[in-house]
């Protein structure tokens, strides 16, 4: 939540601070592990979904805000849009074993995450799906999100290196593949439930949004 907090404020606040940014990029992988920790664990996966989506709803608006505040009109879904398409993908996991249909059902919700502009797109949809299926291997969870990482991240550095927005485009891989350093605290999970903070998670990113477009409309003012 802290990494979280910090690149938004490095956005928003601090006009895209490179510093904050870089705090920033070891929130993602978290989340998304933290999400497939949660399809593992819960009783009830459509609740879970249901709780996500729902927030997904609400924290579009304060999203909508603070991008529509710098001139973006359409700045596409918020992250838990991108949770939930995942966790839809963890219904199907759980339903079936099938290697045909769980490629299928993975390569649908991607390519919807990316018609719908959700936050980080395929490669968020697929992430959660990476900490899911090897779930009881942190190695392979490890090794197979690098491998992620290096097919969205590191390859259009190369591929587009002769292109006119080269700069641009490697410096936002770039920041991405820092996220690679949160794998970290992952390898270093002892698998023991902690103190139970569901619901101040839950209330966290809508009302983090909120005020940050609080902040930001109080400092310009």
């Amino acid at each position: 939540m802290v990494a979280m907090a910090i690149d938004h404020l490095g956005i928003f606040v601090f006009n895209d601070n490179f510093y904050f940014r870089l705090i920033g990029r070891l929130a993602f992988p978290l989340f998304a592990w933290a999400i497939a920790n949660g399809g593992v664990y819960t009783k009830n996966i459509y609740k879970y979904l249901l709780r996500i989506f729902i927030l997904a709803i609400i924290s579009q608006v304060p999203y909508q805000l603070l991008f529509s505040y710098y001139g973006v009109d359409n700045p596409g879904l918020n992250i838990l849009f991108t949770f939930s398409l995942a966790l839809v993908g963890l219904i199907v996991f759980k339903k079936s074993r099938n290697i045909v249909l769980r490629i299928c059902s993975a390569t649908a919700l991607s390519l919807v995450a990316l018609v719908i502009n959700a936050d980080y797109g395929p490669f968020g949809v697929l992430a959660v799906f990476v900490f899911y299926l090897f779930f009881d291997s942190k190695v392979k969870q490890i090794l197979v999100y690098l491998l992620l990482v290096f097919a969205f991240f590191v390859t259009p550095i190369f591929v587009n290196k002769l292109a006119s927005n080269f700069f641009e485009v490697n410096y936002l891989n770039f920041m991405e593949i820092l996220s690679v350093i949160s794998l970290l605290f992952i390898a270093s999970y002892n698998n023991q439930i902690g103190y139970k903070m569901k619901y101040v998670l839950y209330i966290f990113y809508p009302l983090h949004l909120a005020l940050l477009y609080v902040i930001k409309v109080l400092l310009v003012s």
